[in-house]
């Protein structure tokens, strides 16, 4: 009779883990279905116009960035040239008898 009692016992508290367990895993649910709920009520907030409207912006946007890398990159081509143009003078100077002349001049 006491294993019974025992056996029983322990069943009882298995069951009520079990309860337990899918008491809580209700809640999660509960707790996803109000998310949802909270998602579908914003959503219906933005019309497809507003959408619209921000990713034509976001185009417009990424279009004069890629405008104003070109600028950039077509500056820094420059830059280097000239710099590069620069440094030649600076050699033409640094080298004997090459004051004010040239390579066309020799």
């Amino acid at each position: 009779m006491k294993n019974e009692l025992q056996n029983l016992t322990e069943d009882i508290s298995r069951l009520y883990e079990d309860i337990t367990q899918k008491a809580e895993s209700l809640g999660q649910i509960d707790s996803i279905t109000r998310l949802y709920d909270e998602l579908q009520s914003q959503l219906h907030g933005i019309s497809t116009e507003e959408v619209d409207l921000l990713q034509s912006q976001i185009k417009s946007t990424l279009e004069q960035m890629v405008g104003i890398s070109k600028s950039l990159a077509v500056i820094k081509t420059l830059k280097v040239t000239l710099n590069g143009h620069d440094e030649f003078a600076d050699l033409t100077k640094k080298v004997p008898g090459g004051k004010g002349r040239t390579m066309e001049d020799r």
